[in-house]
């Protein structure tokens, strides 16, 4: 699994999507429980500055570029480094996580907009195999935590269904009816 190019995927996948956003649509909730898609669109832009080490300033697009130039560099898929909620890992465990997440809110957008959200099959693919490894901690999964608890799914249930249940989400979320 090259994580690099899954991730730079991910990203430009996130990127053409976000290109189709328009303002009028930034209240919209989404499968996020706390974040609208304007809140979910910040929080893309500021974690991905944030996975590159680097201050919340620029566009998305610029936050996609830094991030992948950062997780190339030469070690750092080896390179052992403190992980928010994870304590110390390499390197790969930080563009793993920020795969699973960049994928994830794919889905969740698209959950938003009434789009069809089934997503990349390499990708999610991939996002699952990860999301599926990772802790059943306090500080990664719950209701603070940057994933929920997995959600039950039949074993009948697609590639992209069982990734956001592993996440927490539920695969028939639909938008809230408007009061």
């Amino acid at each position: 699994m090259d994580l690099l190019a899954l991730d730079r995927k991910a990203l430009d996948v996130n990127l053409k999507l976000i290109a189709t956003i328009d303002e009028s649509q930034y209240d919209l909730r989404t499968p996020c429980d706390k974040w609208t898609i304007g809140q979910l669109l910040d929080h893309l832009k500021e974690s991905t500055f944030g996975f590159a080490q680097l201050p919340n300033e620029g566009t998305y697009a610029d936050a996609a570029d830094a991030v992948t130039q950062t997780f190339g560099k030469p070690g750092y898929l080896d390179e052992l480094m403190e992980f928010a909620s994870f304590g110390q890992m390499p390197g790969r465990w930080k563009v793993a996580s920020h795969l699973v997440d960049t994928v994830v809110h794919a889905w969740d957008l698209n959950k938003a907009l009434g789009r069809p959200a089934d997503l990349d099959e390499e990708l999610a693919a991939a996002a699952l195999k990860i999301a599926e490894r990772l802790p059943d901690t306090p500080a990664v999964r719950g209701p603070d935590a940057a994933f929920h608890y997995p959600v039950e799914t039949p074993n009948t249930a697609t590639l992209t269904d069982r990734l956001v249940a592993v996440t927490g989400r539920k695969p028939n979320w639909d938008q809230p009816a408007k009061s």
